[in-house]
Parts: structure tokens; C-alpha cells; sequence
């Protein structure tokens, strides 16, 4: 698939077979390692989204605080060896 800046982007689409191991994997491995996770990543998690990351960044400012940090991984998936 094109991207839109120039290259491609490999594409994969799962099977039902596989979407359902997936998903059962996820959630066998959520409960495993979610509880190690920063409470402050919103990120792909279960029961948190980006509606509660403005809600506490809005607190966060109410504070006082004057900074708040999005961070996202949205390149890091270019730079996967994706043969193996």
C-alpha cells in the first residue's frame, strides 16, 4: 500500500482465525503485565482512552502545571523488521 509521503507500507490482514487468537492472546497477556504499565499511558489499554488523557492533562493544568506530553510510537512500526 502507498504511502503518503513516498514508500509502501506492508500490509496484512488477519484471518477470523487469527483475530481470534489474537484477541485472545491480548487479553490473557493484559491481565498478565497491564498492572506494570504507568498509570499515566492511556495508550491502546484496556478501560483507559484518549477522553480521559484530556481530562487528566486538563487537570494537570488546573494544577498548575504548565507542560503536557503526547508521546506516540506512530513511526515505530516503519522501522519493524517485519520478515521476522
Amino acid at each position: 500500500m502507498p504511502k503518503p509521503n513516498g514508500g509502501i507500507r506492508l500490509l496484512g490482514i488477519p484471518t477470523g482465525i487469527d483475530r481470534l487468537i489474537q484477541q485472545a492472546t491480548a487479553q490473557v497477556l493484559n491481565k498478565v503485565f497491564d498492572k506494570e504499565f504507568s498509570k499515566y499511558n492511556y495508550g491502546f489499554r484496556p478501560n483507559r482512552s484518549a477522553h480521559m488523557a484530556l481530562k487528566q492533562s486538563k487537570a494537570y493544568i488546573e494544577e498548575g502545571y504548565k507542560i503536557v506530553v503526547d508521546m506516540d510510537l506512530e513511526k515505530f512500526f516503519d522501522t519493524v523488521n517485519h520478515d521476522i
